[in-house]
């Protein structure tokens, strides 16, 4: 017998078109094509034994990212993405109270798993300018989880918040999950180096969104030895592709790849910015790679469709999701001349409408 209660549960994650005939503004990916040398290179990993083996050298990606973060390669294990990751969570915390607190609007996966794995989620809003500690904490919480900066908002924390909240946290036998799948975009600094000291903290992070390659589903996990091994023992054997470790391979030893990409998206948001300006537009800038243009409700619908008709996607689903960006369009920030193109056409619609 299926379980009814998944029943309940709608997902639509899948599309009846080809996207990548479309410029992608609608799901924070890299849209700035890769150059030919690099693809010429990945070409270069493709080998039978990546093909027909299952995975299981990973050390030298563990010893990158060790670079990478600064810290010893026995506080990282690699997922398949931060979802996966999340989805391990939920699991090695199910014999524990199934009471989670997390900001709302959070990662919409985080509600998807704790339908499946029947949590109870304590929603914390922040949409106020005081940062109130108590309301992350109730009796018998198992675990917190704080997307930072956070999607869908793009606000974020500072470390002296959170640190208040790991402290407290420890205190109540509580488990603090930060996902910082968005930091790179972030003008403040990583929480990883913290793992260290406090054995109730995991931070997560992603390779999908800085160093581009969403398509590979490679993330990791931060967090002390031994909740690394109780992970270690929910998952499948070869979670992560052979050819998924490689590609990330070359992305952490060209680093210059992810710089040079932050540079434009950084060049970009300015140039958001003063088109807004210019054109008396509202708008909300984020702490993450995504950006809101704030509409009037009835012309949301409108401009969202003429822009799917002239191959340019754009994320409206969150209008109502949380009050400072209601009534909004949210674009992903790619390069300065895909901006450009954005606005040639928002400014055929919007002055008909």
């Amino acid at each position: 017998m299926l379980k009814k209660y998944l029943n309940k549960i709608n997902r639509t994650s899948h599309y009846n078109f080809d996207r990548s005939k479309y410029l992608r503004l609608d799901k924070n990916e890299r849209t700035i094509p890769f150059s030919k040398k690099i693809l010429i290179d990945l070409k270069k990993v493709i080998s039978n034994s990546i093909i027909q083996s299952y995975p299981v050298e990973m050390h030298k990606l563990q010893n990158l990212i060790s670079e990478k973060e600064k810290i010893n390669k026995k506080y990282i294990n690699i997922t398949p993405g931060v979802d996966g990751a999340i989805k391990y969570i939920f699991e090695i915390f199910s014999n524990r109270n199934r009471i989670a607190v997390s900001i709302y609007p959070t990662y919409g996966m985080v509600n998807v798993y704790s339908k499946v794995y029947k949590y109870k989620i304590i929603r914390v809003n922040l949409d106020n300018k005081i940062f109130d500690i108590k309301k992350f904490f109730i009796k018998k919480t198992s675990f917190i989880y704080i997307a930072n900066p956070n999607q869908p908002s793009g606000q974020f924390i500072t470390e002296d918040n959170i640190l208040k909240i790991i402290k407290r946290a420890k205190k109540n036998d509580t488990y603090v999950i930060i996902d910082e799948t968005y930091i790179d975009f972030c003008e403040f600094e990583s929480i990883s180096k913290m793992v260290k000291k406090f054995k109730n903290l995991i931070v997560l992070k992603s390779l999908s969104k800085s160093f581009g390659i969403a398509g590979l589903r490679v993330g990791y996990l931060i967090a002390s030895p031994h909740i690394i091994k109780i992970l270690n023992t929910v998952r499948p054997s070869y979670d992560v592709s052979s050819f998924s470790i490689k590609v990330a391979e070359y992305f952490l030893k060209h680093i210059q790849i992810k710089n040079s990409f932050l540079k434009n998206i950084k060049e970009a948001k300015k140039y958001l910015i003063n088109e807004c300006l210019r054109r008396n537009i509202k708008f909300q800038n984020t702490q993450a790679n995504f950006f809101y243009i704030i509409l009037p409700n009835t012309k949301i619908k409108t401009v969202s469709n003429f822009m799917f008709k002239n191959k340019i996607l754009v994320s409206s689903k969150h209008q109502n999701s949380f009050k400072s960006s209601r009534n909004s369009i949210r674009i992903t920030v790619g390069k300065k001349e895909q901006m450009r193109k954005f606005f040639a056409l928002f400014d055929k619609i919007y002055k008909r409408i």
